[in-house]
């Protein structure tokens, strides 16, 4: 939020400095081009299209049931070469898309990551009640 300008004590403020030099206003330009408007139509969209990306992956590793070692290996791997290339070349859309594929491939490696090691939370804290249970019940009998 930009702070107001504050004059000093006895003076009226005046009215052409509203803002502090801090807050610089910021203008872009549309693009003229229609790879311009392409690609920044997909960055404002970069989220949704990764994820729509990676739902379509998942729907597809459901129905054709590929091993699923060889399909997260082969996710990483295309998310690696993905970032490298789209760090190196210039911004356009052949970037946007490559930073889609590499989001939608984080989305698809990282998702089952975490669920699996909520799992194992729930694994963990499941045997941590049992045995709590079977310690309260072997005390309550003697």
């Amino acid at each position: 939020m930009a702070a107001a300008y504050r004059p000093r004590r006895g003076r009226p403020p005046d009215p052409r400095y509203t803002q502090l030099v801090s807050d610089p206003l910021v203008i872009e330009a549309r693009p003229e081009t229609a790879s311009g408007r392409a690609d920044r139509w997909l960055r404002g969209r970069r989220l949704m299209l990764a994820g729509i990306l990676a739902l379509a992956e998942v729907v597809a590793f459901l129905v054709w049931r590929p091993s699923a070692l060889l399909m997260g290996a082969l996710a990483v791997a295309l998310l690696v070469v993905t970032v490298a290339v789209a760090t190196r070349i210039p911004a356009g859309v052949a970037r946007s898309v490559l930073w889609i594929i590499a989001i939608a491939q984080g989305i698809v490696v990282v998702i089952p990551l975490v669920v699996g090691l909520s799992l194992v939370a729930a694994l963990v804290v499941a045997i941590g009640l049992i045995v709590a249970l079977v310690v309260v019940a072997a005390r309550w009998r003697i």
